[in-house]
């Protein structure tokens, strides 16, 4: 055996793996005024927070000021509850009362991580004595906030070291195809949103859209224009279409540096996209919409969203909105919003249902 096939056979090759666990961290701040108002409801009688989301599940904060049970009368009882009706979700929690600066005080308690479901949750019957409590100086203007930290353990995953053979990058066409829409070249039509130009290619759209394809290969008058004016549509929300057309992703609504898209309601502007997504038959797109309205849907917006949903046939969402609404407290309290006396002037019919 020659020195260079000896080389070869006694290569010492060592791969090594791990592996990660995989969360996703959330907060809520449950502000309770006119404290002892409160006392008195009862033992078992409890004040709810806000639904709130996290890890994609949803959840809430119950309060009991005259305890849990008859047990825990004289002392403060909290229990969070998972809201969102599955099974077998993996989470640690922590509820800490603030101090008046928002730092946190020593009246907190940390779970384990846990499992939750429908019926099971995370009871803190005995959280703090209520003479305890009463005399600290968090509760001022009869007033204190107790905050909720949610870990949600998603699952793990494997990392994996290999230090022989290529390494092959992730593919960007994504990014390519949306460079390509952000520097406009080769585009061949234009549209007039609102007075704002977006410039296009033709050939991607109409692979992307069977009604852009009817619009600019079919029949249609758009067939033989180069500018093409739409109406219907604000422009930021056209824009944001158009950058999924071509990277298959949304944008982030949230943190855009776009001067017109500052402030805009990640909510709101899901809304607008279903609609839009929904007229150009982007079935992708329109789910992704209907999956964030899901996750953000909160006791100001369950209305409009569900006059949504019955408006472009959405199914999934439609469940949602229902499912949020089964508490007879979060009933109550969407049923004064605006949204909700929209929904039901427009679809009255609709409260059979409910």
């Amino acid at each position: 055996m020659d020195s260079f096939a000896q080389a070869i056979s006694h290569q010492n090759l060592e791969t090594t793996s791990a592996i990660r666990t995989v969360t996703i961290t959330g907060t809520h701040l449950f502000k309770i005024y006119d404290y002892s108002l409160t006392k008195g409801i009862g033992i078992g009688k409890n004040i709810d927070s806000d639904v709130f989301t996290v890890g994609g599940y949803k959840w809430k904060i119950e309060f009991y000021p005259d305890g849990y049970t008859k047990n825990d009368q004289h002392f403060l009882s909290i229990l969070v509850r998972l809201v969102s009706a599955v099974n077998d979700v993996k989470a640690r929690l922590t509820l800490t009362i603030l101090q008046q600066n928002g730092a946190p005080s020593d009246m907190s308690l940390a779970s384990p991580v846990r499992t939750f479901d429908f019926v099971r949750n995370w009871s803190l019957t005995q959280f703090a004595k209520r003479t305890e409590f009463e005399a600290s100086e968090y509760l001022k203007d009869d007033a204190f906030t107790v905050k909720c930290a949610v870990t949600v353990i998603k699952g793990t995953k494997l990392e994996v070291t290999n230090p022989y053979g290529v390494i092959v990058p992730p593919s960007n066409l994504n990014q390519n195809l949306a460079n390509l829409l952000e520097s406009g070249k080769g585009a061949d039509v234009t549209f007039i949103v609102k007075g704002e130009k977006f410039k296009a290619h033709r050939l991607i759209l109409a692979a992307r859209s069977a009604v852009f394809n009817a619009e600019l290969f079919g029949c249609m008058k758009e067939k033989w224009e180069d500018i093409i004016p739409v109406d219907d549509i604000e422009a930021p929300v056209f824009k944001s279409m158009l950058y999924f057309i071509y990277s298959d992703s949304v944008p982030d609504f949230e943190s855009t540096s776009d001067d017109d898209d500052k402030n805009q309601d990640p909510s709101l502007m899901a809304q607008h996209l279903l609609v839009a997504a929904d007229r150009y038959q982007l079935q992708r797109l329109r789910l992704i919409c209907e999956d964030l309205l899901c996750k953000r849907l909160c006791v100001s917006n369950t209305g409009t969203t569900l006059l949504l949903a019955n408006q472009h046939n959405c199914s999934q969402l439609k469940a949602e909105c229902f499912k949020f609404m089964s508490s007879p407290e979060v009933f109550k309290a969407v049923a004064r919003t605006d949204g909700f006396y929209n929904l039901i002037k427009i679809f009255p019919s609709i409260l059979k249902d409910i």
